[in-house]
């Protein structure tokens, strides 16, 4: 599970389940995924790829989306949507090679406006 935190490190947080069940390990820092507190996404593409996107910054700039093949570490970029002020996002699969990232993000503020582009992915 990861999860915003409210700790002042400006790090996402995470907890995991090793088993299948319940219970899950107490939250911990998630020291490769910095951000302000903000609303991330992440999902699983076609096969086995994690794909997350958040302001990967120590405030709201910098929309990144990264990937992970499932099993692999640590994250990579793929792209960076948006080097100025964002904010929440939200990523779905378009199709086998296709992300869409909604995101907010603005010339003077985080949400400004709102962006939905593609975004092509691979597990290489």
């Amino acid at each position: 599970m990861n999860l915003r935190s409210n700790h002042g490190r400006n790090l996402r947080a995470q907890a995991l389940r090793n088993d299948g069940g319940v219970p899950w390990t107490p939250p911990a820092d998630a020291p490769g995924l910095i951000e302000p507190v903000c609303q991330a996404s992440r999902i699983r593409h076609e096969p086995g790829l994690l794909v997350f996107s958040n302001p990967a910054a120590k405030c709201r700039t910098q929309l990144t989306v990264r990937t992970r093949a499932a099993g692999a570490a640590p994250c990579r970029a793929v792209a960076l949507r948006h080097a100025g002020p964002s904010a929440c996002s939200s990523l779905v699969s378009l199709d086998a090679k296709t992300l869409g990232c909604c995101y907010e993000n603005g010339a003077k503020r985080p949400a400004e406006r709102s962006t939905f582009p593609r975004v092509e992915v691979s597990a290489r």
